[in-house]
C-alpha cells in the first residue's frame, strides 16, 4: 500500500463518524482506530494467533490501555522491566506501548508475582489485550 492511498484512508475516516476502518490486502492488514483527538494506524501481516491457556482463578492479569507497540525493555540493549519469577509492587512500571510516537507506561495495579508475559516485545497489541499475568 503507497503511503498517498494511506493518507487518503486517514482523511476518509477524520471525515466520517466511523471509528474504526480495516483494509486487507494480500497478506497486509490495514487497521485504522479514531479516538477523539487522535488516530492509530497498524499494517500488519494477517496471521492467526494460537488460542491462549485459560487463566487460574486468582490470577490477575495486566492489559493493555490503548492500542501500539509492546516495549518489554526501557531501550534496546538494556534488561527488561520485568522477569518471570520477579516480585512487583502495585504501580510498577512493567512494560512502554509506543502509539503515535508516545511511549505510554503500563503499570501493575496490584502487587504480586510475574506468572506469565503474555505478549512479545516489538508487536502489536490491542487494547484490553492481557500483556501480563500475575499471582
Amino acid at each position: 500500500m503507497d503511503s498517498a492511498r494511506i493518507k487518503g484512508l486517514m482523511d476518509l475516516l477524520a471525515e466520517s463518524d466511523l471509528l474504526e476502518l480495516s483494509l486487507t490486502e494480500g497478506d497486509s492488514t490495514l487497521r485504522l482506530f479514531k479516538q477523539p483527538g487522535q488516530a492509530v494506524i497498524s499494517v500488519t501481516p494477517s496471521v492467526v494467533a494460537a488460542p491462549k491457556a485459560t487463566p487460574a482463578a486468582t490470577a490477575i492479569e495486566i492489559k493493555a490501555s490503548l492500542y501500539g507497540v509492546l516495549h518489554l525493555t526501557p531501550a534496546v540493549g538494556e534488561a527488561p522491566f520485568v522477569t518471570v519469577g520477579q516480585a512487583i509492587e502495585a504501580g510498577q512500571t512493567v512494560a512502554v506501548i509506543e502509539a503515535m510516537k508516545m511511549f505510554h507506561p503500563v503499570k501493575a495495579k496490584a502487587a504480586g508475582q510475574v506468572l506469565e508475559i503474555l505478549a512479545q516485545s516489538g508487536v502489536e497489541v490491542e487494547a484490553g489485550q492481557a500483556l501480563f499475568r500475575l499471582g
